[in-house]
């Protein structure tokens, strides 16, 4: 079994510089208001041209997405075609300087390291009679304050999923408006961007090319995982990677595979060697040696490993993606081969011995139990968390009614905490109650899925040895 899907023309440089021009906030605006066609270099005799045909964003969930598309020629000028040959929607990653609390700690911590559900919805509150809900009022928690808003009737609750989820459906709407044309549609997009144009382009059947992206695998549904899995996206879905950079190789272990072909800009073999040292000596060891070297790398950039510059991506005259360090040949990782980067394509190749599936049974064993060791520490979290309000209530219940808060009293620090809180409970809650079962949620299906992966091992391993057994005996070696 195969899937049908059209593969676009354009070159691996082009995807680049339109992943980079999904950050120019203001540059694109100013493009669409005037209807002004943008150049995109894949190669110096080998531009394109594009036009804005729309920006999406919500500053609620962080999603900032452009639709590019492709111009086309017409008595000397580049027009907006009705029927373009090209559409492509790119994605911008993350942005902690625009929007550290949903690009960062929802986006990246929720959706793509923990697995959150990225169609969950929230609910907001926004005026009666906005027209336009990319921005409201904040995420209803259920305060007594947010009650009171609603009541008087000039405010109103809308959902909203996440910008993992959103991207989808933008590339749906945009998929759909372009059906049963000639028109190519694929996606595009850095880092949390990546992570998107791959999503929306596997759960679509379209192209696309990633960069630096981590592996959104584990977001998608379990048939859709499994047609993954059986490499039916690989020769689609391109996710270019520079191997020593922890947002698209693995932000801990590293990852089995993102949702298509997996191409390193490198020879892998420092960059493991590297990782295995990170992961070397006591559980507090390892978090305190991959912190610092996701800080200096992703985020100091001091080596930068992540950004989308030429230290992390080149390319040939072509536009093909080429070896960062001048060597002719990429890696092929779902090959786990230096190849070309014009033969790679999809299709894996496993070679496993029974002492090395034995080896990876006894680490997927010391996973499980640290794991366990997470989950329970998660799950008594809310102990530490109920003591420190407690302090802080006692602590402020002694300031006032005196001295410089002599006009508050005991129901006005009630009333404050309540306010900023995250929600409310039988008492105000500092914590994303929702976003912590996920967590423990997903620490239960890691440990699960890890135990049947060490099972599968071993089980592995003793049959290979068997069957070696048993094919000596016949020899008679």
């Amino acid at each position: 079994m195969s899937k049908k899907i059209r593969t676009s023309s354009l070159t691996d440089e082009t995807y680049y510089r339109m992943s980079q021009r999904a950050y120019n906030y203001d540059y694109l605006k100013k493009k669409l208001k005037n209807n002004d066609y943008i150049r995109i270099n894949s190669s110096i005799s080998n531009p394109t041209y594009w036009y804005v045909d729309k920006i999406k964003s919500d500053d609620d969930t962080g999603l900032d997405a452009v639709v590019f598309v492709q111009a086309e020629q017409k008595n000397g000028k580049w027009v907006k075609s009705i029927n373009p040959e090209n559409v492509v929607v790119s994605f911008a990653g993350t942005d902690l300087g625009k929007d550290p609390i949903n690009d960062g700690a929802k986006a990246d911590g929720g959706n793509i390291v923990f697995g959150s559900d990225p169609k969950k919805e929230a609910h907001y509150i926004v005026e009666k009679d906005a027209k336009d809900t990319s921005k409201t009022l904040g995420k209803y928690n259920g305060t007594p304050s947010q009650d009171a808003m609603l009541t008087t009737g000039d405010y109103k609750l809308i959902t909203k999923t996440s910008q993992v989820d959103q991207a989808d459906q933008l590339v749906k709407e945009v998929k759909r408006k372009y059906n049963g044309t000639s028109t190519i549609v694929s996606t595009t997009g850095h880092s949390l961007g990546g992570a998107e144009a791959e999503y929306s382009a596997v759960n679509n059947d379209i192209y696309a090319v990633a960069f630096n992206s981590p592996s959104v695998v584990k977001l998608h549904t379990d048939n859709k995982q499994e047609e993954i899995n059986d490499g039916l996206y690989d020769p689609y879905v391109k996710s270019i990677i520079n191997p020593d950079d922890m947002v698209g190789a693995g932000y801990w272990n590293e990852y089995d595979r993102h949702n298509g072909t997996t191409i390193y800009t490198k020879n892998p073999a420092l960059s493991q060697i590297n990782r295995k040292q990170r992961m070397s000596g006591r559980w507090g060891d390892q978090i305190e040696k991959n912190l610092i070297y996701f800080i200096d790398t992703v985020i100091l950039r001091n080596p930068d490993t992540h950004g989308l510059n030429e230290a992390n991506f080149t390319f040939d005259e072509n536009g093909n993606i080429t070896n960062v360090n001048g060597d002719e040949l990429v890696y092929d990782k779902n090959l786990n081969a230096m190849l070309p980067a014009g033969a790679i394509g999809g299709g894996d190749a496993i070679k496993v011995t029974p002492k090395s599936a034995k080896k990876l049974a006894e680490k997927v064993d010391a996973m499980v139990e640290d794991l366990r060791t997470m989950k329970k520490e998660a799950q008594n979290a809310y102990q530490e968390h109920d003591e420190k309000v407690a302090e802080l209530k006692t602590e402020f219940h002694g300031q006032v009614g005196h001295g410089f808060y002599d006009q508050l009293n005991a129901q006005d620090v009630t009333n404050t905490l309540e306010d900023l809180a995250q929600s409310y409970d039988k008492g105000p809650i500092f914590y994303d109650t929702q976003a912590e079962q996920s967590f423990i949620d997903s620490l239960q299906a890691a440990i699960t899925d890890l135990e049947e992966i060490g099972g599968f091992l071993n089980k592995i391993a003793d049959d290979f040895e068997q069957k070696d057994q048993m094919l000596a005996n016949w020899l008679r070696l």
